[in-house]
């Protein structure tokens, strides 16, 4: 069980770093729609058209594609108020109810968002200003969801084989064997 799910972990990992790479590039494109924009605007009082509904689109594109990595790596935010209840069997155990509740959030956001996804292709929905239809878009951002609730199922499943082990204490490890990997 152990070899499958290490497996599946180097597969996930590949996916993230391909979703994080297309973050990237959305980044991209984003610093160039300003950078013409702006040019445009003050250079020759001629902005571009639409900028601003495709500043929309890249922000929430760069956010969605972020997750599969950020729950890859567990770069979360943590509040850490009480430090003993994330050391020993009794982290190992909080960061179990975490992985759940955290997988089980995912989901329902990935169902949403993808029942929305197949009302605007089935609406023809497109976007205010230059009518780019919205279903492959929200498509797009419904996998990167369901992608970042795989990966917590699986951290969630490594864990489990793992008792005593909390999720930072493996994360760290991971890190770990990947730096000196490098």
């Amino acid at each position: 069980m152990r070899k499958f799910l290490a497996k599946v972990e180097k597969l996930t990992d590949s996916v993230s770093f391909f979703a994080a790479n297309m973050a990237a590039i959305i980044l991209l494109i984003l610093v160039l729609i300003t950078c013409v924009d702006v040019i445009g605007r003050y250079v020759f009082n001629s902005p571009l058209v639409g900028s601003v509904e495709l500043v929309e689109i890249c922000m929430g594109a760069i956010t969605f594609f972020s997750f599969p990595l950020m729950f890859m790596r567990h770069d979360h935010i943590i509040v850490d108020l009480i430090p003993h209840f994330r050391r020993g069997y009794l982290g190992w155990v909080c960061s179990l109810i975490i992985l759940a509740v955290t997988f089980y959030i995912a989901i329902r956001l990935g169902d949403r968002v993808f029942d929305y996804a197949v009302r605007a292709f089935e609406d023809g929905d497109v976007t205010e200003y230059l009518a780019i239809p919205r279903y492959p878009i929200v498509g797009f951002v419904t996998a990167a969801i369901f992608t970042a609730a795989a990966i917590t199922l699986l951290r969630f499943l490594i864990l489990l084989t793992k008792p005593g082990q909390s999720v930072e204490d493996y994360a760290s490890a991971q890190l770990s064997a990947q730096a000196g990997n490098d």
